[in-house]
């Protein structure tokens, strides 16, 4: 019995523990972000026309500084990742122009992080797509196919507020 009376009590401290520390920060669970499905603005469409007429494509995602706010995130996915801050190396590619090509192979998958453009070839952020990608395939040849999407979605976007416009 006393044993039983330890296990218990034991067990009251770690719920007690538990729950003080969600009000404190501690065991919280992780940031919540916008579901792409709830996601209502230009920019979400083009990403669901991108995937339609991609069927290469797992996934894809908009990157840019909203207007009146002052760090770039992910304003449009096909992931439930809407509103997160983009990555350092995401900023980089939005703001400095560079591309990153990143293959994972355990998944398979290449990831393709390209600027961004606007109609006029201003850049306005970063582009986001992962296409289905084996070992030995030919990077340039997803390299040509992403940065045809990104200029085919640039012919469609006037600025950066449009992005923000309701969706059609």
């Amino acid at each position: 019995m006393n044993a039983l009376l330890k296990y218990f009590s034991r067990a009251w401290l770690v719920v007690v523990a538990l729950g003080a520390g969600s009000l404190i920060g501690f065991g919280a669970d992780a940031p919540k972000y916008g579901l792409a499905a709830d996601n209502k603005i230009f920019a979400q469409a083009l990403v669901t026309k991108i995937m339609a007429a991609n069927p290469m494509l797992l996934t894809a995602g908009l990157h840019c500084v909203p207007p009146g706010g002052v760090r770039q995130q992910i304003i449009a996915s096909t992931l439930n990742v809407i509103g997160k801050p983009s990555d350092p190396e995401d900023v980089e590619v939005g703001a400095q122009g560079f591309t990153h090509l990143n293959p994972n192979l355990k998944v398979p998958k290449l990831g393709v992080m390209l600027p961004l453009h606007d109609r006029a070839g201003k850049i306005i952020g970063a582009l986001a797509l992962a296409f289905k990608y084996h070992d030995g395939e030919d990077q340039v040849k997803y390299f040509a196919e992403a940065t045809a999407i990104r200029e085919q979605v640039a012919k469609e976007i006037s600025s950066v507020a449009d992005l923000f416009a309701p969706a059609p």
